[in-house]
């Protein structure tokens, strides 16, 4: 099951296990992970989980801008959609989520490799 990890100077703080649905991220109350910050969005994020369509049995996470003001960031990038790769690096105004995904470790096997933007195909 993915995860992510939020952390804070390099320290992980916390985990959110990533379930089959959507994981929303923002300052309002309503969200999955609720953030008081002001550099963070009303709705800022959401993170579609679902069964991968190219592999049985896999699930595969995709992250979506919300138009937010200060937007998301992976690895440093400006995103508006994406699909999360192992040890991923989301940014979300002062938040700093790693992604985590068992079902990659170890690559050790073969590698698939799929498009970012899961507009493009894969």
């Amino acid at each position: 099951m993915p995860k992510l990890f939020h952390i804070q100077e390099d320290i992980v703080v916390r985990e959110y296990p990533l379930n089959v649905g959507d994981f929303t991220v923002g300052r309002n109350p309503g969200n999955t992970l609720h953030v008081d910050d002001g550099t963070v969005s009303g709705e800022h994020a959401v993170i579609h989980v679902r069964p991968s369509p190219y592999l049985e049995g896999q699930i595969e996470a995709v992250i979506e801008d919300l138009d937010s003001t200060n937007g998301t960031r992976i690895n440093g990038r400006r995103i508006d959609r994406h699909r999360l790769k192992h040890d991923d690096l989301i940014q979300i105004g002062s938040l700093s989520l790693r992604y985590f995904d068992e079902q990659t470790q170890p690559y050790d096997s073969t590698r698939i490799f799929l498009p970012d933007d899961p507009e493009q195909g894969g």
